[in-house]
């Protein structure tokens, strides 16, 4: 198992991760193309891939501008991986690079009902900030969650 950052060359990859994406959120949740290439190429996209080059968990990352702090903006596990550890072993590895970049702080949002990803948040040192009503439209509310990285 490693983890890997994408790279905008390595379009089976990318299609992959693109499939993961519909798969894990739908056509209207998930990042499209134009925000794949966009967490390669202006923020970070990491995957966890099996020995086998297989896609077990993404991870994609934009940085906040002006500040040491990023946003995790998009985190999944390939639906029929869910549930043996991988994302939390994207979330750690991802968190020690990031923090070489000079990183101290990542936020987050996530749907108050998801209780298996807000369990393993907090787990990975993650806290309820606050409540965002509303956040993406009418009685779609997110926490926002917030790490320090030590």
């Amino acid at each position: 198992m490693r983890v890997v950052e994408v790279q905008a060359d390595d379009r089976e990859l990318i299609g992959k991760i693109y499939k993961n994406e519909i798969e894990s959120f739908g056509a209207m949740g998930g990042a499209d193309m134009w925000m794949i290439m966009s967490f390669i190429r202006y923020g970070k996209l990491y995957v966890l891939l099996d020995d086998e080059d297989n896609l077990l968990s993404v991870a994609q990352y934009q940085g906040i501008m002006g500040k040491n702090e990023a946003f995790l903006y998009g985190f999944s596990t390939s639906l029929k991986e869910r549930g043996k550890g991988y994302g939390k072993i994207l979330l750690e590895d991802t968190h020690k690079k990031l923090k070489k970049l000079g990183i101290d702080k990542v936020y987050l949002t996530v749907d108050p009902k998801n209780k298996v990803a807000i369990d393993m948040y907090e787990k990975n040192g993650y806290m309820i900030e606050e409540l965002q009503k509303d956040e993406y439209g009418k009685g779609v509310h997110r926490y926002l969650m917030v790490k320090i990285l030590m």
